[in-house]
């Protein structure tokens, strides 16, 4: 068309030039935030280079030491895979390296003692009993171990530390502090009241009566149900705490209970009751130690950077960790929630690496998880039921503090289940729904219009109700997840449909009554697990065997995307410290979002 034919000639080339302009500064900001991206991270870099410990020499071990440990610093089940961490020269613990690290520290000479400091822990109760074994351990042979705390709790709130601390050799607590042994509490909060005033209606349906995950919403107060199983969760806790400080300590458990009953207890109060033994401060308690041994304190990091791990090309166990909730694509941390995020398929990835590896002769699979979404769990299952049909190996699950819901499913795979008394378990059943924000939005004065093109097609409509027949088709997707779930535990673990009915529904167990109703093999830990899988596979107690960690520790590049990508975690460790028990609220609230899921609840001690 010439430009004559066309009606607005002036008008349309000063439409262009405009487009075009746009075009250009668009694409100008594009490019000047990369840079300045690009620039931030470098800046990153150098700084954080500049605090990291320049030319770190990691101390040897003296030829008479004594192993520090502090219980307080954060303990992961996963190795740290954070690139400010590996900068600043600052990295979580291992929870698998640090029992190594002491089981190795039993047989090694130049070890003469153990010394543990302990005051608030980020550790979970069924890591706890796997630390109090490897103690126990520690100990036959002969070896002492001390216990330091500057106090257990502040009035109340270290239940669970001094569970740890009791069976040590000798407790130690300063001058004028408390031991908060105040026993074991559940908090669960519910939302009922609030959602109603601002006009949110909860629609959730369950796989049973016992899969109380979204009461917190649905409900204003705890169910019958649901308090039936946390009390029988709680006093499952209580009593094997009290039994097992009671042995420790020498004591009866009325004693024991007795002392809970008074606390938070005063030093001098504690000492009286026989719960310490000593009262001192650290640093003279310290010196007295290092004295008594004439040896110098090496801090456990330190010591397991000496531990020298069989070469590649040797046998092997492969380890592989399932930490936090468990949902589709690939594991991440949510720094926000200080939550761990394992994701099918970074698990799939790693059992094809596990299953193309020629060394490796059996796998551990530890799950750390209160569950997630099923179809996640249910791809994690079939992968490893691939594994153990392609590779020909025994599978051993280890539970840490949760292997629940989604968690319990993945277990089933294993060909023995290991738990601690204090794990949590079962949890066997599904929910789903909607939140429907149908008079939020009239509230508001907001009208919202919908064309639909298929009868169901609004059905997760947060803007509607269910209808009847929407109900019936959301109920039929549940019973059918439901009778996928409880056929495969049934088939799994050898269990009739009655007796399934009986341990289903949504039911939560310790690990101790899991045994009892044969949801788990075995009681303990890690080492249990290992030591199962080594004669499984019919590894020589005297064949060197190296331990094979999953997932592995990421590359510079690897671990460089994760800062690009996941930035905010490079402000939050602090936060999280400062504010651990609002930040626990807002990860329980976040696990609402999957399907098969423990209930959120806190459990204070």
């Amino acid at each position: 068309m010439s430009e004559f034919e066309m009606p607005f000639p002036d008008e349309s080339k000063q439409d262009k030039r405009k487009i075009e302009t746009a075009k250009l500064l668009s694409k100008s900001l594009v490019y000047a935030f990369a840079i300045f991206g690009l620039i931030f991270v470098i800046i990153l870099f150098l700084i954080l280079g500049m605090l990291r410990p320049q030319g770190r020499v990691i101390a040897p071990v003296p030829p008479s030491a004594v192993l520090s440990i502090d219980f307080d610093e954060v303990v992961s089940e996963t190795k740290d895979n954070d690139i400010v961490a590996e900068l600043s020269g600052v990295q979580n613990q291992n929870f698998f390296d640090m029992i190594k690290a002491i089981n190795v520290a039993a047989f090694d000479d130049r070890v003469q003692a153990l010394v543990g400091k302990i005051s608030v822990s980020s550790l979970g109760l069924a890591q706890i009993q796997d630390l109090r074994q490897t103690i126990i351990n520690f100990k036959k042979s002969g070896k002492k171990a001390y216990l330091y705390a500057p106090s257990f709790g502040s009035f109340g709130r270290g239940t669970k530390e001094y569970y740890l601390a009791s069976v040590f050799d000798e407790i130690v607590v300063a001058p004028n502090s408390e031991v908060g042994v105040t026993g074991v509490g559940f908090e669960v909060p519910f939302f009922r009241g609030v959602l109603d005033k601002i006009g949110v209606q909860p629609e959730f349906y369950s796989r049973y009566e016992y899969k109380t995950a979204m009461d917190t919403m649905t409900q204003k107060t705890m169910s019958a149900p649901f308090k039936a199983e946390l009390k029988k969760l709680g006093s499952g806790i209580f009593e094997q705490m009290v039994q097992d400080i009671a042995t420790a300590r020498k004591l009866s458990p009325k004693e024991v209970i007795a002392a809970i009953n008074q606390a938070p207890l005063s030093s001098d109060e504690a000492l009286k009751a026989k719960l310490i033994d000593k009262i001192a401060f650290k640093q003279d308690y310290m010196t007295d130690v290092e004295k008594a041994y004439q040896a110098e304190m090496i801090d456990l990091a330190d010591y397991e950077t000496n531990i020298q791990d069989h070469k590649k090309g040797t046998t092997a166990i492969a380890l592989l960790v399932i930490d936090g909730v468990i949902a589709d694509g690939e594991s991440s941390a949510d720094s926000l929630q200080d939550e761990m995020v394992t994701g099918a398929d970074t698990v799939l990835s790693q059992l094809k690496e596990i299953n193309e590896d020629e060394n490796v002769r059996a796998l551990v699979v530890r799950v750390n998880s209160p569950g997630g979404g099923y179809n996640a769990a249910n791809d994690i299952w079939h992968g490893i039921e691939q594994l153990k049909a392609k590779k020909k190996i025994p599978v051993i699950v280890s539970m840490g503090d949760y292997a629940a819901s989604g968690g319990y499913f993945v277990a089933i795979a294993g060909d023995k289940i290991v738990a601690e008394p204090m794990t949590i378990t079962g949890s066997i059943g599904v929910l789903g729904g909607k939140m429907v924000l149908q008079n939020l939005w009239k509230k508001l004065g907001i009208n919202w219009e919908r064309l639909a093109f298929g009868e169901n097609a609004g059905i997760l409509s947060s803007n509607t109700p269910f209808s009847k027949k929407e109900k019936d088709i959301f109920n039929k997707s549940l019973d059918n997840v439901y009778s996928d779930f409880t056929s495969k535990v049934a088939k799994a673990r050898n269990i009739s449909e009655k007796d399934m009915d009986k341990l289903a529904r949504g039911r939560v167990w310790l690990g101790k009554q899991a045994l009892d109703v044969k949801l788990v093999d075995e009681l303990g830990g890690i080492e249990t697990a290992l030591a199962l899988a080594q004669n499984a596979a019919q590894i020589k107690p005297n064949e060197k065997v190296r331990i094979e960690f999953y997932p592995k520790e990421k590359t510079l590049q690897e671990k460089l995307q994760q800062l690009i990508s996941g930035g905010r975690g490079l402000v939050m460790s602090e936060t999280i410290k400062n504010f651990g028990a609002e930040l626990q609220s807002l990860k329980m609230l976040n696990r609402l979002k999957y399907n098969a899921i423990l209930p959120p609840m806190q459990i204070d001690m």
